[in-house]
């Protein structure tokens, strides 16, 4: 598998030498918990908790990066299989070279990266305003004042939060603005569970509440937040290092790995993943050379897809099933996949987007391949698998 950035592993170079990263000795690594930046790699979303000595599991072709709580950040890139503070010797890389090269570890000091800190900093003035228009765990500052924002779904103005344990209700009219502070009729404690409900009484969801210290660097509450199940708040913090560090990547697999084999006719099911969310795009090149979009697939099926989510093609976002090419004779029947994830929408710039599983002709075929060359303003990456068959 193979990747191209264009801007954003430029962007990234130039970003990492403007913090300082510091030589990296991973192995001096102290074992505690951490919380994930960026992934490709499934299994492992932003804001999601690596406990003390858990073993992470990163596949060949993907990468995730880690930040410790004293702002320490690790990456790794595939395959790697073991608990993050037993990484193999790394003693005599150079921090740049390594973030922008092919090694498979690296580590920074994120408490002297001032320029990936100050931007984490100003997240901390957003991270602890709540929305009752989301469901699940929300964490608060202990003895702090607490913000709610206006929910954006319509159908929760006003809204009724009610404790599910003591039965107090409180009803939110946002006729003052955009945030209120939290309602004096609902005492607030650790674990308190909070129902949200419409105008017409009718529940909508629940809200969790963890109360947390907020005190500490921001690498200590992103992975305070992470331990308490408040990834979304966590992101808040951990955007800004990604967007710096971390630039727009894709991993593409299938259910049999990076390098697949297969019998004429079986079922091909692709894995996808990228670290951000983007727009996704599709080709299959089939035993006669030809390229096929088979993602998005159709012209009114959407190209966004959400970072740090497993996406299995075919399945619901891609109905159509792929099976493995039929031998003709001597002829090869290896097929090749490969997908660009672009920082935006290119529905309008690429040739075959109305006309998915069908070949492109072969002007076409070229005009997509000056397209991708001529976007050098738009953060693009590329990634391919080939599928073998026996």
């Amino acid at each position: 598998m193979t990747h191209r950035t264009l801007s954003g592993l430029v962007a990234a170079a130039l970003t990492l030498a403007a913090v300082g990263a510091v030589g990296v000795t991973a192995g001096r690594a102290a074992a505690e918990q951490a919380v994930v930046v960026a992934s490709t790699a499934p299994g492992y979303a932003q804001g999601q908790l690596v406990p003390d000595g858990a073993a992470v599991n990163v596949p060949d072709g993907a990468n995730a990066m880690f930040l410790f709580a004293n702002g320490r950040m690790l990456r790794i890139k595939g395959p790697f299989d073991g608990p993050l503070d037993r990484m193999p010797d790394a003693s005599g890389w150079t921090g740049v070279g390594n973030l922008v090269g092919g090694e498979r570890f690296f580590q920074t000091d994120l408490g002297a990266a001032r320029a990936v800190g100050t931007p984490m900093q100003k997240g901390e003035e957003q991270v602890f305003t709540l929305d009752p228009g989301r469901a699940g765990t929300q964490c608060v500052k202990s003895g702090g004042t607490v913000l709610l924002r206006k929910p954006a779904d319509p159908a929760l103005i006003p809204a009724t939060l009610r404790d599910e344990n003591r039965g107090a209700t409180a009803t939110l009219r946002w006729d003052k603005g955009v945030t209120m502070l939290w309602p004096r009729e609902l005492p607030m404690t650790d674990g308190t569970a909070v129902s949200v409900a419409g105008p017409d009484g009718r529940v909508r969801h629940s809200m969790t509440l963890r109360v947390v210290n907020a005190e500490g660097q921001g690498a200590e509450l992103a992975v305070r937040l992470a331990g308490a199940g408040c990834a979304t708040q966590a992101a808040v913090l951990l955007d800004p290092v990604r967007d710096s560090v971390a630039p727009l990547n894709l991993y593409l697999a299938t259910d049999r790995g990076l390098y697949p084999t297969y019998r004429s006719g079986e079922a091909v099911t692709l894995v996808l993943q990228t670290n951000r969310d983007a727009h996704l795009y599709c080709y299959l090149r089939n035993t006669r050379g030809q390229l096929t979009p088979i993602y998005p697939p159709g012209a009114s099926a959407s190209s966004l897809v959400e970072g740090h989510r497993t996406l299995t093609l075919a399945g619901d976002r891609m109905p159509v099933p792929l099976r493995a090419a039929e031998r003709s004779g001597s002829l090869s029947a290896d097929q090749e996949v490969r997908c660009f994830a672009a920082g935006r929408d290119l529905g309008a710039d690429l040739p075959g987007r109305q006309d998915a599983f069908r070949p492109l002709s072969d002007e076409a075929a070229a005009r997509l391949e000056r397209t991708l060359a001529s976007l050098k303003q738009t953060e693009l990456v590329m990634a391919q698998v080939i599928l073998r068959v026996e």
